[in-house]
């Protein structure tokens, strides 16, 4: 793996990635049990949230990313149970996806500098921003491969409900926004779709990412904070 020097842009783009210590951070709030839930309502039966009960805790395995190395970090997720329904889920915190184990700051950074050039591709854009796994880590587990890229705008691309909640919060806190304009004119090139459902989703996704950026400058926080977990990551 090619190792670039500190001023590298590439290398830059790459320290886009959550903390050891923030996820330590968090796993010890979970641990004490500070952590509040954050959902509006249980997804099924509407209870709300002053009603769940912490369930279990459970570890979660997360790739992060240090001087182009691929770490593994242990950290811990709260279960909620709802006493309506009895429905058991997790919550995750604003550096996390579900069901993805690198970081969230590392994911949007290689989406959107997928979506955001026209000339470049999957395995373009993992050959110029090499990363490889730690030492001590397993080679096969750490390793980033073009695919992942493609799941994760995928996953990024179907946030729908996060979308449009964004987009209504940002026009409250700003009605003068430009914010409906500029994001229909962002496009994708032809070349990255074969299909009018992967050009949704290479859309959706790019406009998640400007959203993402717009929503930091007027609230000071990431979608990902709050809202993504009360729209259910919908």
């Amino acid at each position: 793996m090619p190792y670039t020097g500190v001023s590298d842009p590439c290398k830059l783009f790459l320290n886009d990635s959550a903390t050891s210590e923030q996820i330590k951070q968090y796993s010890e709030q979970v641990r004490r049990s500070q952590n509040p839930c954050h959902l509006q309502f249980c997804p099924l039966c509407k209870v709300t949230p002053e009603h769940f009960k912490r369930h279990d805790k459970r570890k979660r395995k997360f790739l992060v990313i240090v001087e182009q190395f691929v770490h593994v970090v242990i950290g811990l997720l709260t279960c909620w149970k709802c006493p309506g329904c009895g429905t058991c889920f997790t919550e995750y915190p604003p550096f996390a996806l579900p069901y993805k184990r690198y970081t969230l700051p590392t994911i949007c950074a290689f989406c959107q500098r997928y979506v955001e050039n026209d000339s470049m591709t999957y395995r373009k854009l993992i050959q110029q921003n090499p990363i490889g796994p730690a030492p001590i880590c397993n080679p096969q587990e750490c390793q980033l491969a073009h695919t992942t890229v493609h799941r994760w705008i995928g996953t990024l691309g179907q946030f729908d409900t996060i979308n449009r909640k964004a987009q209504d919060l940002i026009l409250q806190q700003d009605p003068a926004s430009t914010v409906c304009r500029d994001l229909a004119a962002l496009a994708v090139a032809p070349r990255k779709h074969t299909s009018e459902w992967r050009k949704t989703l290479l859309l959706s996704c790019r406009r998640l990412l400007e959203l993402e950026k717009r929503f930091c400058r007027l609230f000071d926080v990431s979608i990902f904070h709050n809202l993504a977990t009360k729209c259910a990551y919908r």
